[in-house]
């Protein structure tokens, strides 16, 4: 594709579209070998997938019946979450054969295609389609992976005050119930203090946020943007709420643009979370109060960056081992596991009678690669927030990089003022500085002082 085409002016609106198609004509075939590629795998993917749809259409082997069940862990006594997690995973276990096919499948169409397409890494595609580069990516992964300690660290101090058994990993310190709308409310004013000009969106878009069966924000045909929660009203129940709000003004802002990509797109998403979260600890009307939003905020970050690492890692080793044969569910449940342990620093951290997780996440074969996305984000989010903490400049720099809508990844963390090459172990210096912080909060229950999350949340002593 000639560059020059890209400054016509006649294609002024399309160039960011262009731009991006562009970056994959180096792995195009030739179109007849494109349109038999296209049909062969159209064919085989809608079989595979059929397969998984069949599985949710009996409450036996659904995801919604698993995470009926997984609702439980929010439960106050231990038994109960107990009780809770063996029957997700009784129904997670009668999903895993089916579901293991499907991957491994699913996986296998994949090599095969990038091996015609000479495609050296199974995530180039969402490196292209992002507007980042694969070592980036790497990057973020080793990034995570090198700090295990941190999750480790976390999770030795939170079974001292909920309980250490893996069903205990939602469990929370006792706090009010909340409403659907309260929450809204609570992060759109959080939003709007930490960025003035994102409060008339943040605002206007928490009157429209709905209580739903899935967490998802959609632009409706007629432009309005919709934000439903699977509502649970609990400290991280609001978080949650606050995280789909970020969606929500994000979208708003950005009519007219692309649509955000994952990377860019769950970062808004993350940093909309992160701000709540730290208003909800610094502003705690009590003591309890403040140890029940720190607690959390840290097990929402610990999720977002070190879970989503263990399903990333689950990922590299399910297509490293493809197109090989097809891995059986007792591999799957090792590769869970290994990941799990790896990527939070805790031999015991998934019980070998629970290790069909992955069986419950069908993201892993509709949206391969997403759970990287997390981790990315909360390390983005992170290094923009502490940015924003000491630079006078950053809190103008957030607002007009929601605005630009759907950019490429690597423009939005130039957009932020961070290093494309540093951010994210600037995010993760971060991160482990406010987990030693939340932690303390919890340990002592005393409430901190006004600000002191955000002025240090950027460095790492405890």
């Amino acid at each position: 594709m000639n560059p020059g085409v890209l400054d016509l002016p006649a294609l002024a609106g399309s160039r960011p579209v262009l731009a991006r198609w562009a970056r994959l004509v180096p792995f195009l075939l030739s179109d007849e070998r494109e349109a038999a590629s296209a049909a062969a795998t159209r064919a085989a993917v809608g079989e595979l997938l059929g397969r998984l749809h069949r599985l949710d259409a009996d409450p036996a082997t659904s995801c919604a019946t698993v995470t009926s069940f997984l609702r439980g862990l929010d439960a106050e006594d231990a038994d109960a979450r107990a009780t809770a997690d063996r029957e997700a995973h009784r129904v997670t276990a009668a999903r895993a054969p089916e579901v293991a096919a499907v991957l491994t499948g699913l996986a296998g169409l994949h090599a095969a295609d990038d091996r015609e397409r000479s495609i050296d890494d199974w995530r180039r595609r969402m490196a292209v389609m992002n507007g980042t580069q694969v070592t980036t990516l790497r990057r973020v992964q080793a990034a995570v992976a090198a700090a295990g300690a941190v999750a480790a660290e976390w999770r030795a101090m939170r079974a001292v005050v909920v309980g250490g058994a893996w069903s205990d990993r939602r469990a929370g310190l006792p706090a009010p119930q909340v409403k659907l709308e309260t929450h809204a409310a609570v992060a759109a004013a959080a939003l709007g203090a930490a960025v003035p000009a994102l409060a008339g969106a943040a605002v206007h878009e928490a009157g429209r946020v709905r209580a739903g069966d899935a967490d998802r924000t959609v632009v409706e045909a007629d432009g309005r943007v919709s934000a439903t929660v699977n509502h649970r009203p609990t400290p991280r129940g609001g978080l949650m709420v606050a995280h789909e709000l970020g969606h929500a003004v994000h979208a708003a802002l950005a009519r007219g643009t692309l649509p955000p990509g994952p990377l860019v797109g769950e970062t808004v998403a993350c940093w909309a979370a992160l701000v709540a979260g730290l208003a909800a600890v610094d502003h705690a009307d009590n003591a309890a109060a403040a140890a029940a939003a720190a607690l959390a905020l840290g097990d929402m970050l610990v999720e977002e960056l070190f879970v989503s690492a263990a399903v990333s890692a689950f990922e590299d080793s399910l297509h490293a081992a493809m197109p090989l044969q097809e891995v059986e569910v007792g591999r799957l449940n090792e590769l869970w596991r290994f990941a799990h342990v790896h990527a939070l620093g805790d031999e015991g951290v998934v019980p070998e009678d629970e290790a069909t997780g992955w069986a419950r996440l069908p993201a892993l074969a509709t949206q391969p690669g997403h759970a990287l996305a997390y981790c990315w984000a909360t390390l983005l989010a992170q290094a923009m927030e502490a940015r924003a903490a000491t630079d006078p400049s950053g809190r103008a720099d957030i607002a007009a990089a929601v605005a630009l809508g759907g950019v490429d990844a690597d423009q939005l963390v130039a957009a932020l003022g961070l290093d494309v090459d540093a951010w994210a172990d600037e995010g993760m210096e971060a991160l482990t500085g406010l987990l030693r912080r939340l932690a303390q909060v919890v340990r002592s229950g005393e409430s901190p002082a006004p600000g002191s999350t955000h002025a240090n949340s950027a460095t790492t002593g405890s």
